[in-house]
């Protein structure tokens, strides 16, 4: 039985016929007339004007250009900041601003401006900072630079704390009781802000905004919806150099929204992560063919050394943790610091619980990455172990904190006394739909509008084959109505080692077309999954460290060596009144125990004994070579035929010269049992298996 990794809360009733499938999700997602919602255009948009201090701010940066004042644009090195930077300066640029820009190392600063930075910032001696996607919460910071004489508008979309900068201006919608939409990400408030400045829609910096809006996972809704189509429309003639060679080099089907969340935004993102976020600033700034041409090189290096980065961390984190925890701290001096997150991220979806990944520097000092699993909340945990943190911060589901070394221990320990109970996490399923049911061209039209969160779920498949892709993908073979279907998971092997041909599973995902030599096939890409029946999964033939896959399996036997020497004799297996697994392997002790049964080895042993007119068990092994167990497994059978004697560890001939059948011992009748139990196990085909199994989990109950 494998068990979901979420709870499914189905949003429409019954089964949802193919012909409705469309108009479910736009249901699912409070839209009303599709064809309306993905052609909203600048009719949508708002005016940068109605936004607090902006008519302020655009006099303010008007006097620097005019002045040629040297002005900064300081923003963050996740791909909403990046874009941001890039919108703003390419507008003042465009209007022939001396302007220049920075962000902070992520490794060296954090997040957002910083003491160091301000300081930076005086010297150059500019004159106008304007912070893009950060700076709401910098208030010792911005007061630095106005002590300095310089002025500084902060620009942002995050959480507002109690205390506000007090800034020459701060440009934020939730500090705009006249701006009717709220949920603007950090890019789209430069973007208002160089349009305001410039008195023009600046057309051709929309797809910079597309870009920034979908990386930061803002709500597709309202203005953020109109920016989105503008953008993808606009990226489509981009004029950008550096976005262009982008776009080349992720060799995109078609240009949407899943495009830009899984091939471009990722990217962007994979330089800030590796403390190189201004090569990604370089390339959308730069006018240059010859600049973007070398600087896409980077971009592309960066993020394959991301991706690699993280497969290596993740395997790390593993090896090191204990599974058992019921809060998994995992420490580690080898791990980057710009993966951790992602490391907690898969590591707590994985195993199910809330996951804190520490990267240790060599002055002794952490700095983790947390993620929440299901209802915990991250942050109380933290806050509840204050007094031994250098610092933390974040909300209920993600925070980082830095600590000392020699905390960690006690964290842990801290950690698992804690009294939260996780409960599932909730997945939203849009609807039930029949597989073998669902057209082609329903999914090309739910392509076509980028419906690429649209989660489906299918049951009763049966898997009909399985393969592990590049060592780390899992793609299944599933059928449904004597039809084939494709199923893929990628960075993900459990599922591989957690199901076998003949399993009946139901699926969770999403649909989409999988194009290959001309041919069209349907393709589930698997966000959960499940098994209700009882399961047999054979491993009879897989290396050691694939049963590291298993650590977190519940409701499971391992059929191994030792299974076998014990219980398997009288074929009793545990009585419960729910499906569970049966693992079968790897079985390493065949070979011994027919060494064991050998009489030529059984008679070198006797022979041996017979010479030595005093002889003690180690002694023996040395003289005859072998396992410990496979010598005293003789010296047990020769024990029940009474060829010898053996007391404290000294061995005797006894003096009875009356031949002996083998088969008289139990010892050696009891492993016979074993040899043939074995012999079934490791040369049956695994339906005979699993078929003898199944029987005897019927018998039992």
């Amino acid at each position: 039985m494998l068990k979901a990794k979420y709870g499914w809360k189905v949003a429409v009733e019954g089964t949802v016929d193919d012909r409705d499938i469309f108009y479910n999700i736009l249901k699912n997602r409070g839209i009303d007339d599709a064809e309306r919602f993905f052609n909203m255009g600048k009719e949508a948009l708002y005016s940068p004007f109605l936004l607090n201090d902006m008519e302020k701010a655009v006099t303010r940066i008007q006097r620097a250009i005019t002045h040629k004042e040297p002005i900064l644009i300081f923003g963050d090195y996740d791909c909403d900041g990046i874009t941001a930077i890039s919108v703003l300066f390419r507008a003042l640029k465009q209007l022939g601003a001396n302007v220049f820009y920075d962000l902070p190392n992520r490794f060296s600063d954090g997040y957002g401006l910083n003491m160091k930075a301000t300081e930076e910032i005086i010297q150059n001696k500019y004159k106008l900072v304007i912070t893009v996607d950060n700076g709401i919460t910098c208030v010792q910071e911005v007061k630095n630079l106005q002590n300095a004489g310089i002025d500084c508008i902060i620009t942002d979309h995050h959480e507002i704390k109690e205390t506000i900068p007090e800034a020459f201006a701060i440009i934020h919608a939730k500090l705009s009781p006249n701006y009717p939409w709220k949920e603007m990400a950090g890019v789209a408030v430069a973007y208002k802000l160089a349009c305001a400045v410039s008195n023009s829609d600046l057309d051709d910096l929309l797809d910079l905004v597309m870009i920034g809006t979908i990386a930061d996972l803002m709500p597709l809704k309202d203005e953020n919806q109109a920016l989105v189509n503008l953008g993808l429309k606009q990226l489509k003639k981009s004029v950008h150099p550096g976005l262009n060679k982008l776009l080349q080099h992720s060799h995109l089907d078609q240009i949407n929204e899943t495009a830009i969340a899984f091939k471009i935004a990722p990217k962007i993102n994979s330089s800030g992560r590796l403390g190189k976020a201004l090569d990604a600033v370089k390339l959308l700034v730069t006018d240059s063919d010859e600049e973007a041409n070398r600087l896409i090189i980077d971009i592309e290096q960066n993020h394959s050394t991301r991706k690699d980065l993280t497969e290596d961390a993740f395997l790390t984190c593993e090896r090191v943790m204990d599974p058992l925890n019921h809060v998994l701290v995992i420490a580690c001096a080898t791990l980057h610091e710009g993966i951790i997150g992602i490391c907690a991220q898969k590591i707590a979806e994985k195993y199910q619980k809330s996951t804190c990944v520490i990267y240790l520097d060599d002055e002794g000092i952490g700095k983790g990455s947390c993620r929440a699993y299901g209802g915990d909340n991250i942050l109380e945990m933290l806050d509840a172990n204050a007094d031994i943190l250098v610092k933390y911060g974040g909300h209920s589901q993600a925070a980082g904190l830095t600590i000392k070394a020699s905390n960690i221990a006690i964290l842990q320990e801290r950690l698992n006394h804690n009294q939260a109970v996780s409960v599932q996490p909730i997945l939203n399923v849009d609807m039930r739909v029949k597989l073998a049911s669902v057209s082609f061209p329903t999914v090309k039209k739910l392509e076509k509008y980028s419906f690429f969160t649209g989660t489906y779920l299918f049951e009763n498949l049966i898997v009909k084959s399985k393969q592990l892709l590049a060592n780390k993908h899992t793609k299944l073979a599933v059928m449904d109505n004597d039809q084939s279907f494709e199923a893929i998971i990628f960075n993900n092997q459990e599922y591989y080692y957690h199901l076998e041909v003949g399993d009946v599973v139901s699926i969770v995902g999403g649909l989409s077309i999988n194009q290959w030599k001309s041919k069209e096939s349907l393709q589930i890409m698997i966000k959960d999954l499940k098994c209700d029946d009882f399961q047999v999964l054979d491993f009879r033939h897989q290396p050691d460290e694939s049963l590291l896959i298993l650590k977190n399996f519940t409701d499971s036997i391992l059929i191994d060596d030792e299974f076998m020497k014990t219980q398997f004799q009288s074929v009793k297996l545990p009585i419960i009144d729910h499906p569970m697994t049966l693992i079968v392997g790897p079985l390493k002790c065949y070979p011994n125990i027919t060494k064991a049964l050998s009489k030529d080895h059984l008679g070198q042993i006797y022979k041996v004994i017979h010479t030595m007119t005093e002889c003690d068990t180690q002694k023996l092994i040395q003289l005859v070579g072998g396992s410990e167990w496979t010598v005293s497994t003789a010296l047990k059978i020769f024990t029940d035929l009474f060829l010898i004697q053996c007391e404290h560890g000294k061995i005797k001939v006894s003096p009875s010269k009356e031949k002996k059948n083998l088969e008289e011992s139990a010892t050696y009748q009891n492993l016979l049992k074993i040899k043939q139990n074995y012999e079934f196990i490791l040369e049956s085909p695994y339906p005979a298996i699993k078929s003898y199994f199944k029987k005897l989990m019927e018998v039992t109950q």
